[in-house]
């Protein structure tokens, strides 16, 4: 009897389990992977779900609307640089990237971000006509809207 046909089989199972191997490897990943992206989806969608805005007041001087923004959930808002602001004027909304925070009160516990119970005062400066309503979006995607007065 010759020896091929054993080492033909040798090299088969062989191949076999190193397929194996390597399907079981990538499926393994591709499951840590899955499970890791709805863990934070999990976790993006509770911290929506504790965020919460509210425009106090708004102020038109010139070209310059002031909206007073107040944290009322129980997130904090860290990324104060992510939030959009949106005014509607003559029928249609506008995206304005031109605001700044003009102050954040009282901002002792975590200086720069808005944590819950504190205010952040926004200057937004805009061309042509005055705007009649504004809207806020954070970061996360939690809106507030209010009229100007």
């Amino acid at each position: 009897m010759s020896a091929g046909p054993i080492v033909a089989s040798g090299v088969g199972i062989l191949l076999l389990v190193v397929t194996a191997y390597v399907l079981i490897g990538g499926t393994l990943t591709t499951t840590e992977v899955l499970v890791e992206a709805q863990s934070s989806l999990a976790a993006q969608q509770e911290a929506r779900m504790r965020t919460a805005i509210a425009i106090q007041e708004t102020a038109l001087n010139n070209q310059t609307l002031y909206v007073e923004l107040e944290n009322t959930g129980s997130e904090p808002i860290v990324d104060v640089a992510a939030i959009d602001v949106y005014i509607y004027r003559d029928g249609t909304p506008h995206y304005t990237g031109d605001w700044t925070v003009v102050d954040i009160s009282p901002d002792d516990i975590h200086p720069g971000m808005l944590d819950p119970g504190e205010t952040l005062f926004l200057a937004v400066r805009f061309e042509g006509n005055s705007p009649g309503y504004v809207q806020v979006v954070t970061g996360n995607g939690v809106s507030s809207s209010a009229y100007v007065r």
